[in-house]
């Protein structure tokens, strides 16, 4: 979350698009016992990087997210599924829901049944 709050100057937003990828790659180690309590706090801090960077910076790597933000909504750890659904609901807001979809079902068309279960606005029709 530091990497969230600090300046939004140009410098600070291509570092931001820099460590997305490495971002991605934590959320992929999930062999240890508190990697859900991980997860829900990059899940958390995503909304807040998401708003600090513009639409073509993010649409890059969004699709390298949805395997984990799947494994949070499938998940019996309340706190992670929470984070997951705000994290997707962000990514709603800036991307557009159709769009969103659009990259689930490329993605991962299974994802799509745990998405609108969770919070069927967020994803267009």
């Amino acid at each position: 979350a530091v990497v969230s709050t600090q300046s939004t100057g140009g410098a600070a937003k291509q570092h931001l698009v820099g460590e997305l990828a490495r971002v991605v790659e934590v959320t992929r180690h999930r062999h240890y016992e508190h990697h859900r309590h991980l997860l829900e706090t990059v899940y958390k801090a995503l909304p807040v990087i998401f708003r600090r960077l513009t639409k073509p910076k993010i649409k890059p790597h969004v699709n390298a997210f949805l395997d984990g933000l799947k494994y949070g909504l499938q998940s019996d750890n309340n706190l992670l599924r929470a984070a997951s659904v705000e994290c997707l609901q962000s990514l709603s807001l800036m991307l557009g829901p159709n769009i969103l979809r659009g990259r689930i079902e490329m993605t991962d068309p299974d994802m799509l049944l745990y998405v609108e279960q969770a919070f069927p606005e967020t994803v267009g029709s």
